[in-house]
């Protein structure tokens, strides 16, 4: 029952986006109010929610609309003034009602404010609370749960759909297609001889529930039992031994055939596997009997016939114009041409009518037309007259033509039916689908096929000409399980009855001539129960094929309790062998009915998927399937294998599409160091957003609104981040345009950098809104996989998660093309975590929509979500297609690579703060008692920005805010629950009347956490009297002062340490950056955002330089707080780490008297040895040092010899020896000595 009540009152728009809270709640009653302000499209498109029910009773809904509201944009959408209720339907026990609401009430206006009021009027039963596994997947996502969390049902669990082991052997065949089958003894025997021991009596053959076919792809289904035993004949049994001529005959159906609905057959092409998967069993029993098929019970009399209506099915699957779907087609027929279908026809009935269908598929020879199709079907020959009126039509879309004709004559054998294409349009190109034929054929024996009943309701008395035989046979196989054999008298008659609700099924055969089995194998040991029973206990499953089970050990321990499901497990304890997709989803069912409590809640696909699952193209990759969906645009989604009671998936699902063991080895590499390991840092702070420009390729692909949206989209997204996190816009509008003549004439190279830098230094999240392919992002190639971006992402140890709001970005199962999203994931120890994205192209709307909900998921209650990536994904799914876009690309039980844990009574000394003066901030926390290490950024107000462009001639302008420059970065130590410390205000303030803010993230090996001082005012302070700029120095990364001249290794990264009292400008802005110029490449590189101060300190810190292979010969630039100046030009040369060398080898005073001073630099740690001799090579002197690490140093040598004796005056050698580990390096020069 639905109520709607208007409030009408005009207000304007703050803030964009929606808010949702529980206002009000009884036992039977709750109350929800929504707040919409809408500034793009996305913000009044439907608002999903979940509600909790006590049963499946539908409630009373009251609905009061208020606040109604111009929009600040013409919208050309229209959507209901209503609540749109879905099917209710179980999630996790507990029944849900999905709501879609709609704010919007025209092109021009909207409700603001909405409240929802649901009377609930039964009362639960038979409930329990949740399991802590059912409360992690719903807390989040039923809006009541509080309320509803008390109205989980207990499990009904039905003894029906459990396996029964069978004590024997098991032998699995196959067949192709329907008919009637025998399995000879010696076929038997080859494989286990020991059948001869064996009563035939005893012997069974099984099939799938489906009996052969794909099962359906309905939800809210019984589970099926695996194996359904069907009625057979063992000619020779009688005397209890399988004989040499003995042998079984049964009907078996293969994967694709006519199904017998009671009125009619309907061909099932299935789509899915080419073979069905049967099975022979043996019991070890010999006192148990198979099931045998029985003799039908003929009634006295009938109406006399003698025919039966056949059916003749034509598909050839060759071509999947969409490389998606499940739609497979047959040739095409061009404009001007025709195509033959040849029908072998036997024993029609002459002058009956008979029906022919033909279904088509519209397509195009130009992807930039719509071409318009004309069909016309002719028997015989074209030249004869078109049977029926010709089939016209536009576009894509399919059309079937249908026709029955009593008029024309079939021809006892081959018959040509010709499809001539009569378009005049030379882009017409429809492709053949399928053809039928249902005739009436003469009942004839030795003339063997499959027919209906051609009356109902009253009794038939079926007439076969020709001469008796003892071996042809007439079976009734309208019921597959129990199929009867019908006896033909010797005149050629039998009866039959035929009931007034369903007419009957037959098929006639000679046992001499039937389909023989010839390749059978035998199962030892063979087991239907290793996932089908209920006493497996897991949070977690993997899902993967048997040769991955071993490489996924440290995952599962892990992860544990934790179950590896093999592939080949599933699909015959699920699908009696066959490689039905829909199997999985049947497996995933019973872990949440038979499986102890509590249930898996996460399951892993692990490998890829594809859309060709019988391997057409020879090219499919398949290994886990996913479902493809025929729909106006096909799609491939995991959500419906676990979407077992409705539109909603039951569990969290993420996929890692591996192709092989490497792919599979790196991959659990990867996750065991992400949550084993954790690197925590200062990345794991920062959220970064990206979004497409505004420019293009609106308006071609949208509107200008569209194009504002994505960045639009992105601020609505910025203001759903806690202020203890700090937001990373790289907005593509900020960045300048190049021409570039081969991607739609401009590229923007400024942004892709910052982009790759934004990883390589560090980021938790990475958003991008915006348009996007498989393969890149944004039209102007933002991102592009061909052009090898991958490869220049290196952020190993710092591995974000994406959300990739685009088109087609995961786009997995396109065999021959990988995706970004895929790539990403697969890329060991590096690149991603982990990746959301979609499968297909997405609406702008859908896109920033689902976006918007799933960073609502990921920060709650101004905190970071504890919960698991595979549950924040869920709750964005509300059973729409473009939901089920949206797929996580790895492991669903990982978790947000952010801190979760909140610094309480985090404060700084003062509110408003000076420029050059110090602040001092302080904090507790009870989670780190010592050896903690703590980072402080402070930021300035945020920057409002205008930017313009313009597209077609025409001048557009978008506003959004930036964040505030960084104003200091440093570092400080936490040894107690209270940690303090200080920073430095710079000159270079914006002077806004904005406050600036203060984040601090504090860690030690085993745990993290975050916190913030908002409303922190600046204000301009004294000039300094200070003129002086900073110090620069180089060093080595042990702290070794490095000048110009020395010498460091190769590809080692080296300190440039910059000191002030004032401390050091970080603000970056222009003119004001931390700039290296590089004097080989004659570039500037800015390094402001690498400083960081050393650890409690606010005068001193480094920059980490990483040269490859080259000398350093770079000028450095840096500027204090003043905004006093410095430059340094640094050279020192690079040279191979691994060999021992001395280099700028002296010695001063030369000539000495007194002393002298042997000077040498060193590049590895080692002990150095000084020898003089005298120029006749007698040893003077030996000084031995032990121990000396690399860098410079000096030794002094008195001018005595060995016994402490003065010398005579004169030349001397010295050799200067440096020995290490491996090697060793000599100089030998002179010195002189007068005295």
């Amino acid at each position: 029952m639905l109520k709607i009540l208007k409030l009408i009152l005009f207000i304007s728009v703050c803030f964009a986006g929606f808010s949702k809270k529980v206002t009000y709640n009884s036992p039977n009653q709750v109350q929800f109010e929504f707040n919409v302000n809408v500034l793009t499209e996305a913000d009044i498109s439907a608002i999903n929610v979940l509600v909790g029910l006590p049963s499946n009773e539908r409630p009373i809904i009251d609905i009061i609309y208020k606040q109604k509201t111009s929009l600040p944009f013409y919208s050309s959408i229209l959507s209901p003034e209503q609540i749109n209720e879905m099917p209710i339907q179980k999630l996790q026990g507990l029944y849900v009602l999905p709501l879609k609401i709609f704010p919007r009430i025209n092109q021009t206006e909207y409700y603001q404010n909405i409240i929802i009021r649901i009377t609930f009027e039964s009362t639960p039963s038979n409930n329990s609370e949740p399991t802590k596994n059912q409360n992690d997947f719903l807390e989040n996502r039923i809006l009541n749960w509080k309320q509803s969390k008390n109205w989980i049902q207990n499990k009904n669990r039905s003894t029906q759909k459990n396996s029964t082991e069978h004590n024997g052997s098991w032998y699995q065949f196959f067949i192709e297609e329907d008919g009637i089958y025998s399995i000879e003894k010696s076929i038997i025997n080859d494989i286990d001889p020991s059948i001869i021991n064996k009563d035939p009596r005893s012997f069974s053959i099984f099939m799938s529930n489906e009996m052969g076919r794909a099962r359906t792809q309905s939800t809210n289904q019984i589970i099926p039992v695996n194996l359904k035993e069907i009625s057979i004949i063992i000619r020779g049994e009688e005397d209890g031994s399988f004989d040499l001529n003995d042998k079984i005959i049964f009907y078996g159906r293969g994967p694709s055939g006519f199904n017998f609905n009671g009125e009619d057959l309907e061909w099932h092409q299935n789509t899915y596997f080419t073979k069905n998967s049967c099975w022979l069993f043996i019991p070890n029993d010999d006192q148990k009997r198979g099931k045998r098929i029985a003799s039908y019970i003929q009634p006295g009399e009938g109406i006399l016939i003698d025919y039966g209506v056949s059916n003749i099915h034509f598909e050839s699957d060759i071509i999947n114009l969409a490389a998606s779907g499940t739609e497979w087609l047959s040739s095409p027929i061009i404009s001007g041409n025709s195509q033959a279908i040849i029908a072998n026809l036997p024993s029609p009935v002459s002058g009956a009518s008979f029906s022919f269908q033909t279904r088509l598929r519209g397509h195009s020879a130009s992807i930039s037309s719509s071409a318009f199709h004309s069909i016309t079907l002719h028997l015989g020959s074209l030249n004869n007259e078109a049977i029926g009126a010709s089939l016209n039509w536009s576009g894509n879309s399919s059309r079937t033509i249908v026709t029955n004709s009593n008029s024309l004559e079939l021809q006892d054998g081959i018959n040509f039916f010709y499809l001539k294409n009569v378009s005049t349009d030379n882009n017409s190109k429809p492709y053949i689908d399928f053809s039928e034929i249902k005739y009436a054929r003469n009942l004839k024996i030795n003339d063997p096929f499959h027919f209906i009943s051609p009356v109902r309701d009253q009794n038939i008395r079926f007439s076969f000409s020709g001469e008796p035989d003892e071996n042809f046979y007439l079976w009734d196989i309208t019921d597959l399980e129990n199929s009867k054999e019908i006896t033909i008298d010797s005149n050629g008659f039998c009866n039959v009855n035929s009931s007034s609700n369903q007419m009957s099924y037959f098929v006639s055969f000679n046992i001499l001539e039937i389909n023989k089995i010839t390749e059978i194998s035998l199962k030892e040991d063979h087991s239907f129960i290793k996932l089908r029973n209920q006493n497996l206990t897991a949070d977690y499953v993997i899902i993967g094929p048997e040769e991955y089970r071993n490489l996924t050990t440290d995952l599962l321990e892990l992860r544990r309790p934790a179950v590896y499901a093999s592939l080949e497990n599933i699909y015959e304890e699920f699908s009696a062998g066959n490689n039905d997709p829909i199997s999985l989803r049947t497996f995933i069912q019973w872990t949440q009915e038979e499986w102890p409590s509590p249930q898996p809640n996460c399951f892993l696909f692990l490998g890829d998927g594809g859309y060709d699952y019988r391997n057409i193209s020879g090219q499919s990759s398949i290994i886990v399937p996913t479902i493809q969906v025929q729909a106006y645009r096909p799609y491939a989604t995991d959500d419906l294998l676990s979407t077992i009671y409705g539109n909603l998936p039951e569990v969290a699902t993420g996929r890692f599409p591996a192709k092989n063991q490497e792919d599979v080895i790196n991959f659990v590499k990867k996750i065991i160091d992400i949550e084993k390991n954790p690197n925590f840092g200062i990345w794991r702070q920062k959220v970064t957003l990206v979004a497409d420009d505004a420019a293009r390729p609106e308006p071609n692909h949208g509107s200008i609104a569209t194009g504002k949206s994505h960045t639009l989209n992105s601020e609505n997204l910025a203001s759903l981040i806690p202020s203890q996190f700090y937001t990373e816009k790289i907005y593509m509008l900020d960045y300048p345009e190049v021409g570039d003549p081969s991607v739609y004439g401009v590229v923007k190279p400024q942004a892709t950098e910052a982009l790759i830098e934004s990883i390589n230094r560090g980021t938790a999240i990475i958003s991008y809104i915006g348009h996007g392919s498989p393969t890149q992002l944004a039209q102007e190639e933002l991102l592009a996989l061909d052009r090898g971006d991958l490869n220049r992402i290196d952020n190993k140890g710092t591995l974000p998660l994406w959300i990739v709001g685009t088109c087609s970005f995961g786009h997995f199962d396109d065999p021959l093309t990988e995706s970004f999203a895929e790539a990403l994931i697969k890329d060991p120890m590096n690149s991603a975590s982990a990746v959301i994205s979609t499968t297909r192209p997405i609406s702008v709307v859908g896109n920033e929509r689902y976006t918007y909900d799933l960073f609502q998921n990921i920060f709650i209650n101004n905190q970071v979500s504890d919960s698991k990536i595979g549950f924040i994904l869920q709750s964005i799914k509300d059973g729409s297609d473009e939901s089920q876009y949206f797929h996580l690309f790895g492991d669903p039980g990982l978790k947000i690579p952010m801190p979760k844990e909140l610094i309480t009574n985090l404060s700084v000394s003062e509110d408003t703060l000076e420029t050059l003066n110090i602040g001092f901030f302080m904090g507790s926390q009870s989670l780190i008692p010592h050896n903690g290490v703590g980072f402080i950024n402070l930021y300035d107000a945020e920057k409002q920005i205008s930017r313009e462009y313009e597209i077609l001639s025409e001048t557009y302008s978008l506003s959004y805010k930036m964040s505030g420059s960084t104003l200091f970065r440093g570092k400080f130590s936490v040894d107690d629950e209270s940690f303090n410390g200080q920073f430095r205000i710079p000159k270079d303030i914006s002077y806004s009347d904005d406050p600036s803010k203060l984040i601090v993230y504090i860690y030690n090996e085993e745990t993290e956490m975050v916190g913030s001082v908002e409303n922190l005012y600046l204000v301009g302070g004294v000039d300094s009297v200070d003129f002086f700029g900073p110090t620069i120095i180089l060093e080595t990364l042990e702290g070794r002062r490095l000048e110009n001249g020395d010498h460091f290794p190769k590809n080692k990264p080296i300190n440039i340490r910059i000191s002030d009292p004032l401390g050091i400008n970080l603000t970056n802005e222009i003119g004001h950056e931390i700039l290296i110029h590089d004097l080989n490449e004659n570039i500037d590189l800015n390094y402001t955002d690498l400083f960081i101060y050393d650890e409690n300190s606010i005068t001193t810190g480094t920059i980490t330089y990483s040269p490859v292979e080259k000398n350093i010969d770079v000028i450095v630039k840096a500027w204090d707080n003043a905004n006093n100046p410095s430059s340094k030009e640094i050279n020192i040369f690079a040279q191979d780490e691994i060999k021992l060398k001395i280099n700028n080898a002296y010695n001063f005073p030369n000539p000495f008297s007194n002393f002298t001073d042997f000077t040498f630099e060193i590049n590895q740690n080692c002990r150095v040895q000084i020898d003089i001799f005298s120029l006749g090579g007698r040893r003077i002197k030996s000084i031995n040092k032990q121990n000396m690490p690399p860098g410079y140093h000096s030794i002094r040598w008195d001018g005595l010899d060995q016994f402490n004796g003065e010398i005579a005056n004169g030349v001397y050698l010295y050799r200067l020896k440096a020995i290490g580990n491996n090697s060793t390096s000599t100089l030998i020069e002179r010195c002189a000595i007068y005295r």
